[in-house]
């Protein structure tokens, strides 16, 4: 993470999203009380992240921690194996919850679940083959 304006006015523009969907759901110009809750976590991580931008331009130890953990090599790999082991685990989940959903009878989970793996597989392929082109 790097000194930069843009991240703390995005993490400002965040917190006045989530304000402005918060009051127009108080005053009932949006139906759902969906949209007071994603303001509400829109605000909660505007904040948050206001925050962190500000204790890493002031303190000097937490800039050190940050900029250590964004850039070792070991982290990177952690990272990398963690995505690689996610994918395995949804495309498997959601490839048994096609056949438990065939079995209950209930289509559209079904069709949802199957297209959910073939648009993984199929992003997964081309970015193989890029991946492959390139290394």
């Amino acid at each position: 993470m790097y000194y930069n304006n843009r991240r703390l006015a995005l993490s400002i523009f965040w917190v006045v999203v989530g304000a402005v969907l918060v009051v127009l759901s108080v005053t009932e110009v949006l139906d759902s009380s969906v949209y007071a809750g994603m303001g509400g976590a829109l605000m909660a991580v505007g904040c948050l992240q206001a925050i962190r931008n500000v204790k890493y331009r002031k303190d000097p130890e937490f800039r050190e921690k940050v900029d250590i953990e964004l850039n070792d090599e070991r982290s990177k790999y952690l990272r990398m194996k963690s995505w690689a082991w996610t994918g395995y685990i949804v495309v498997l989940v959601q490839a048994v919850g096609v056949i438990v959903a065939l079995v209950l009878g209930n289509e559209t989970v079904q069709l949802v679940l199957a297209y959910s793996v073939c648009l993984i597989l199929a992003v997964y392929w081309v970015v193989y083959m890029i991946l492959n082109k390139k290394y």
